[in-house]
């Protein structure tokens, strides 16, 4: 069977992540871009993949979307698109005038019909063995912006990545109070736990309380070199994992690229981390 493969690509101050089903199912965190490089359009040209079988956008900033027309116009539609759904229009779309704002609009009008649970990415028999599980808070006047993003498991051969968009502390822990019996299992089953910083490992995305609930060996910053700083406690706190012969708590996409994970059926891995292409 092939590999999991998970790829966190070099979009500088913005997030977009393509992760690879044993299955062959092609799916993808959030659609940033850095300047006039496109992930999406990349991995069309240079994998000739032609296809998106499932679409998490965690929630509606620009450089989490701003290759969102991209993604579409490269791979197509998504078959099965994830976004809140709780977000009220002046949140999901903004000022509806920009290119990747109105591609939202489109596909969160679009995709309005349940998938079966054959037939569901998330489904760990249909996409190859990986143990999907995600959720995210509804919009109220105590919860808004950052602490709505959708919150994204990936659990494959003892491998956890977690990918949780741009939530906040007290985002967090009203989510892990309602969906703890979700994803605290996965956490358990997990040999290694790596953690995508929320808010590209800014002070204000650090949570002790996420900490302690991952327990996370290596944290994953998508960041760009030259703004604020990330806080420290990302790059302290990780229990640290052995990566290519060297003990790491930390990776940044701002030290030397995209960060790329392959992953066997039987928990073997391949670790690479590229500067441009």
């Amino acid at each position: 069977m092939p590999d999991f493969i998970f790829t966190l690509w070099d979009v500088e101050h913005g997030l977009a992540i393509w992760l690879q089903t044993p299955a062959g199912q092609h799916h993808w965190i959030d659609a940033g871009r850095a300047g006039d490089f496109s992930p999406s359009k990349w991995v069309k040209e240079k994998y000739a993949v032609t296809k998106l079988d499932f679409l998490i956008l965690s929630h509606p900033d620009g450089d989490h979307l701003n290759d969102l027309t991209q993604l579409v116009e490269s791979l197509g539609n998504p078959r099965i698109l994830l976004r809140n759904k709780s977000l009220p229009e002046e949140e999901k779309f903004k000022s509806a005038t920009l290119d990747y704002q109105k591609t939202f609009r489109i596909l969160d009008t679009t995709y309005i019909s349940p998938v079966a649970d054959a037939e569901s990415p998330m489904n760990s028999t249909y996409n190859g063995g990986v143990e999907v599980k995600a959720g995210y808070n509804n919009y109220s006047e105590s919860c808004t912006g950052n602490n709505t993003s959708v919150v994204a498991f990936y659990l494959y051969a003892g491998w956890l990545f977690v990918c949780p968009g741009d939530i906040e502390d007290s985002g967090w822990q009203e989510l892990w109070t309602a969906k703890k019996e979700v994803f605290e299992p996965l956490i358990k089953a997990a040999k290694w736990r790596i953690l995508v910083a929320p808010h590209h490992g800014r002070e204000s995305g650090y949570s002790q309380h996420m900490m302690d609930c991952i327990n996370p060996h290596l944290a994953l910053i998508s960041d760009v070199a030259g703004q604020s700083p990330t806080d420290k406690s990302f790059r302290e706190k990780p229990l640290g994992l052995k990566l290519n012969g060297e003990i790491k708590k930390f990776l940044s996409t701002k030290q030397k690229g995209r960060i790329h994970f392959s992953i066997t059926p039987e928990g073997a891995y391949t670790f690479n981390q590229y500067e441009g292409d």
